[in-house]
């Protein structure tokens, strides 16, 4: 059965680039949203297992998102090293990945290794 990944982002070009890019055997992306209004609705409705978060919402957005679909694991994907970003999030977060990281190292944070 395949992880069902919901990304959040505000950059149109990196959501499409994820939705090109991430699907594999075990993953599938199965929603994304440009606004944190737009996240917390998309993950209510789909109930994903991962939510690939950037970090336009803050710390909010990551409580939000864990209200709305307590069971998904939210994984930070940041433009930012791990330490050089809003570290409440970080905390808040069960994995962190860097946006400039290859697609190996994204989908080894979403499957949880």
């Amino acid at each position: 059965m395949a992880v069902r990944v919901f990304h959040g982002d505000d950059s149109d070009m990196f959501r499409t680039l994820v939705a090109e890019v991430l699907p594999d055997g075990d993953i599938e992306v199965c929603g994304h949203g440009a606004t944190p209004d737009e996240v917390v609705v998309g993950v209510t409705r789909e109930q994903p297992d991962v939510v690939l978060l950037d970090q336009f919402g803050g710390a909010q957005l990551v409580d939000r998102v864990r209200a709305a679909a307590p069971a998904a694991r939210i994984v930070v994907l940041s433009g930012h090293l791990r330490g050089d970003g809003d570290r409440e999030i970080e905390a808040r977060a069960d994995g962190y990945c860097v946006k400039t990281a290859d697609i190996d190292a994204m989908r080894a944070a979403v499957r949880g290794a």
